[in-house]
């Protein structure tokens, strides 16, 4: 650990982190799991209330929350009721795993296109969406850059767009390798 401090939703608010998409798409905000529970996490001990980081996320303007990290990290992180207070805010929740560390697997592969469609009609109507994994880094990132990518991005650009907003993020050079090669699949 490298912090001693306990890190809680009012001491350290819930930052959200914004990019911008090309074709007049509204925002993408990124950031860390709300709400986490973490007694151990490199960056210190974490103790955030749900409730209060979900409607910072839906004052921020959040339509739609995207949820990457894996169903045993909701429990491990104290997250479970995560998809029931996002829907009792009035937000839309969507679930795509993906392992931490790692790029978007076969399961995430298979939902993408349907998930995407879905993301990306919100996004033309002008709506922000807010997407996280455990850190805001690495899955969040790169889901972010392929959404950028959709919208007309070349992946480089994508790339760097995202680190501007969120130092650090796509954090293995296997995610970087993945947003480099994603192809555009909305037509």
């Amino acid at each position: 650990m490298i912090e001693d401090a306990i890190r809680t939703s009012d001491s350290h608010p819930i930052r959200i982190d914004t990019v911008q998409p090309l074709r007049g798409w509204g925002e993408i905000g990124l950031s860390l799991c709300p709400g986490k529970q973490q007694r151990d996490g490199l960056s210190g001990v974490w103790q955030r209330d749900l409730w209060n980081d979900l409607a910072r996320i839906r004052n921020w303007g959040a339509e739609l929350v995207v949820t990457l990290i894996e169903p045993q990290e909701l429990i491990e992180l104290g997250v479970e009721r995560l998809p029931h207070e996002v829907a009792r805010l009035g937000m839309q929740w969507l679930h795509l795993p993906i392992r931490d560390r790692y790029p978007p697997g076969p399961a995430f592969e298979s939902a993408w296109p349907s998930a995407l469609a879905g993301i990306a009609a919100r996004l033309s109507q002008g709506q922000r969406i807010f997407v996280h994994c455990k850190g805001g880094l690495g899955r969040a990132g790169t889901v972010s850059a392929c959404l950028l990518i959709e919208s007309g991005m070349a992946p480089e650009a994508a790339i760097a767009a995202v680190r501007a907003a969120r130092p650090r993020a796509i954090e293995t050079a296997v995610q970087e390798w993945y947003v480099t090669n994603y192809r555009p699949q909305l037509r």
